[in-house]
């Protein structure tokens, strides 16, 4: 299973929009790696974890193909990691299949899109010409999923597991395996709420990677209320998944979704984490999982 990070930031990106603190402004000096756009992650070539705002610049900076994604995985509604009049574009007149323009391509095949009813429920509160999907026009299929309901898309068995993060939009991380790895993408979440350690604890699947939210960077706060994570709280999960036989050394640990409140630098980041036994993602890392 191939991995590539799309973008490696939380909700405002570093350097953030409108933010002139000295974080901000040494990732726009240093530029590389400190740059952060919003959190997505490409599995293959045709799995997307995520449709954020950033979902056209990474097309262009990747060189990307999104015809070829059939499987997209919605962690929650919070705009930064879905923006559902982004996928209208998916609609014939806006896309074509073979690039003609007379009419006779009927666009492309289904996109099939796996989200939670609590945040499809909020796409659906939206105004009515942000509701263009829910109209039919566009060719996708959604898929209200649950929490620790598996289920099978192109080949790959995914399990949504509970986060902690939005109640109101059952924000979901997903257990993602090809039937030779298996990923834990575990954004955006505090520590995991009990009833997910127990469907683990059950099932055991073993860890080949997980990718942890780390939001607060190595701080000792600014984690989100509760809803997020840090260094500190990214140790409690290993230590809890290797406990519970899910994880052990040959287990890759990943720290991804940054915010510029974590006030490190990617190079400072990446002494603190390696120190810890973690990789520090960037937008644009790859790797073999």
């Amino acid at each position: 299973m191939k991995l590539k990070y799309l973008g490696s930031g939380a909700a405002e990106g570093i350097p953030a929009l409108f933010c002139n603190c000295f974080l901000c402004k040494k990732a726009r000096a240093l530029g590389g790696k400190n740059i952060r756009s919003r959190a997505q992650t490409l599995i293959n070539d045709d799995l997307l974890l995520d449709f954020g705002p950033d979902t056209f610049w990474h097309v262009c900076r990747y060189n990307l193909d999104l015809s070829k994604i059939r499987t997209l995985l919605i962690t929650h509604a919070h705009e930064d990691h879905y923006c559902p009049s982004e996928i209208n574009y998916r609609a014939h007149g806006f896309a074509y299949l073979t690039g003609d323009r007379d009419g006779t391509d009927e666009g492309f095949p289904e996109m099939d899109i796996y989200i939670s009813k609590g945040s499809y429920d909020y796409e659906c509160a939206l105004p009515t010409e942000e509701r263009y999907l829910a109209e039919g026009k566009t060719p996708v299929r959604f898929h209200t999923v649950k929490a620790f309901e598996p289920f099978t898309a192109q080949g790959y068995a995914i399990t949504p597991l509970a986060a902690n993060h939005a109640p109101g939009f059952e924000a979901l991380i997903y257990l993602i395996s090809d039937g030779a790895s298996t990923l834990l993408y575990a954004h955006d979440t505090g520590l995991f709420p009990e009833e997910t350690y127990r469907y683990l604890e059950a099932h055991k699947p073993h860890i080949d990677f997980a990718s942890l939210d780390c939001t607060g960077m190595a701080s000792s706060h600014n984690t989100g209320g509760g809803r997020h994570m840090n260094l500190e709280r990214g140790r409690i999960t290993r230590a809890r998944l290797t406990e519970l036989g899910c994880a052990d050394e040959n287990t890759v640990w990943c720290m991804n979704h940054f915010s510029h409140n974590g006030k490190s630098t990617h190079e400072e980041l990446e002494a603190i984490m390696a120190a810890e036994g973690f990789l520090v993602s960037y937008d644009g890392m790859e790797t073999e999982i």
